[in-house]
Order: structure tokens, then C-alpha cells, then sequence
């Protein structure tokens, strides 16, 4: 319930305000969902979700309890997307290679 657009949203609004307890209140709320599954598409899918994670987590004017919870927020979330990719499938015309494969895709390649 908590993890729709609208109340992202607002979290994220919430999170980039300049009232401490409000700030705190939202990236808590934030970094509680990111440990449901359930909520990592809604998470990466809300636009500016991951980006006022990121801000929070790398302002230094934000306290440091409040960047802690952020940069726990987006570690949580990558785990989670790395777990998700791990368990796809890989195409049988593709080179299976382990996740992730550090293989550059290339300046321009769409030149």
C-alpha cells in the first residue's frame, strides 16, 4: 500500500526538505521499503525516488544518521537488483557470463 507513485512521491518531497525530523521520517520510511521485493519495482520505477536517495546520501549538509539510512536504502536496492538479475534467464544467442560481467559495452556504440 505504502509503495504506490503517489506516496513516493511525497517521500521524496519530504526527503529533500530542509526540516530535520520531517527528512528523517522520510528516508526511514524510504529505507524500510527497500527491504520488501515487493517494492523494488515501485521504488526504482517512481521518478526521483533513487535520485533524492542519492542527494540525501551524498549532501553534506544532511546529518549523518540520515545519510547512513540513505546509503543503506540504496545498498538494500541494489541488492535486491542484483539478486532479481541473477535469477533471470539468459537468452541462448547471448554469452552467458557471471552478473555482473565488468565488460565495457564501448564508447559510442551507436556510431
Amino acid at each position: 500500500v505504502l509503495a504506490n507513485a503517489t506516496v513516493l512521491n511525497l517521500l521524496s518531497v519530504s526527503a529533500m526538505r530542509n526540516q530535520s525530523v520531517e527528512k528523517f521520517a522520510a528516508v526511514a520510511t524510504l529505507y524500510n521499503l527497500t527491504t520488501e521485493p515487493g517494492a523494488v519495482v515501485p521504488l526504482t520505477n517512481t521518478k526521483n525516488v533513487v535520485a533524492t536517495l542519492v542527494h540525501v546520501a551524498h549532501n553534506q549538509e544532511t546529518e549523518s544518521d540520515i545519510r547512513l539510512m540513505a546509503c543503506d536504502a540504496l545498498a538494500t536496492l541494489g541488492l535486491w537488483l542484483q539478486t532479481l538479475a541473477g535469477a533471470g534467464s539468459v537468452p541462448e544467442e547471448v554469452q552467458q557470463v557471471p552478473l555482473p560481467s565488468y565488460v565495457s559495452a564501448g564508447w559510442k556504440r551507436w556510431d
